[in-house]
């Protein structure tokens, strides 16, 4: 159980991060009936928020995307259920990235969309962006479809379920009639390997292991582990975007691993992809990396959030 104080700076949070002030969860509380319910009153008038609960998490995630930003969000039972302070630092990154381009219409893919949608439903909220979201597990897809229709994203939002795993843009790109270019790509891969013994028991083949969380672990096996884990997931994407440079502009990825970083940008060398872009999503106890690449001869932004 976490005791909540508002108003309290969260240091290296990406500035524009509305969650860089932390919510004030009493208040919160009162004005949120389903989230009130998954808190606990202290003696002090305060609430208190159990992080490590799965349904306080659903709850508390669905109450800030409708506090900050009007968006109705359900997950699927048993799907990922995502911390609304890393998605914002993700997106914030790439309008970092977007905003040397100068462009008023702004299409991204959302590189499995899960059962929320999240990054398409708040780059469409934010900034408007047309966004693809690729998904290929039906439950998924269902929910992801009800989330757009829901906050009236149809126009903004296209959800594409894709026939299996495993490839990336192909599907999509091979019965695309209207040819699209897309100025990004963004990815939050299966983190552990699916071929070890214990897969979601935290042993991985990385050589720096990525740290337990303070939170509640959410999420199916299908949305967590992959054959390779995030390494050859993120390797599968840089593969295929040597046959989709003048589709995409520019592809990113998060990596949960900071030791998987140097190997991806190794392949990337290895390949001799040389526009290169790294960052960091710190947001409270936790940090994740993210790494981008083009094949534009404009040089990405450099820098951390």
């Amino acid at each position: 159980m976490v005791k909540t104080k508002g108003n309290q700076k969260i240091v290296g949070m990406h500035p524009r991060n509305v969650l860089r002030t932390q919510p004030d969860y009493t208040k919160m509380a009162i004005k949120y009936k389903d989230f009130r319910q998954q808190c606990q009153l202290e003696l002090n008038g305060k609430v208190s928020v159990n992080f490590r609960n799965e349904k306080t998490l659903r709850e508390l995630t669905k109450m800030l995307l409708k506090e900050y930003y009007d968006l109705d969000v359900d997950f699927a039972p048993g799907s990922l259920v995502p911390t609304l302070a890393l998605r914002l630092n993700y997106i914030l990154w790439l309008e970092d990235l977007m905003e040397p381009l100068n462009l008023q219409n702004i299409r991204g893919i959302d590189i499995g969309c899960g059962s929320s949608c999240i990054y398409s439903l708040l780059g469409a909220k934010k900034n408007g962006w047309h966004m693809l979201a690729l998904e290929s597990k039906p439950q998924n897809i269902e929910y992801a479809k009800e989330n757009v229709k829901r906050n009236h994203m149809e126009s903004l939002i296209e959800v594409y379920a894709q026939p299996d795993n495993t490839n990336i843009f192909k599907s999509y790109f091979e019965q695309d009639q209207q040819q699209l270019q897309y100025q990004f790509c963004l990815c939050n891969p299966p983190f552990f390997d699916s071929n070890l013994p214990n897969p979601l028991g935290g042993n991985t083949r990385n050589p720096e292991r990525r740290p337990a969380p303070n939170n509640a672990r959410t999420g199916s096996q299908e949305e967590l582990t992959c054959v390779g884990g995030e390494v050859q997931f993120v390797q599968r994407i840089i593969d295929e975007s040597l046959e989709n440079k003048e589709r995409v502009r520019i592809f990113t990825t998060m990596l949960g691993v900071k030791a998987n970083v140097p190997r991806i940008l190794d392949y990337l060398k290895e390949l001799q992809v040389a526009n290169v872009s790294t960052t960091e999503f710190h947001q409270g106890h936790t940090t994740r990396w993210a790494v981008a690449w083009s094949f534009h001869s404009e040089p990405l932004q450099q820098g951390t959030t």
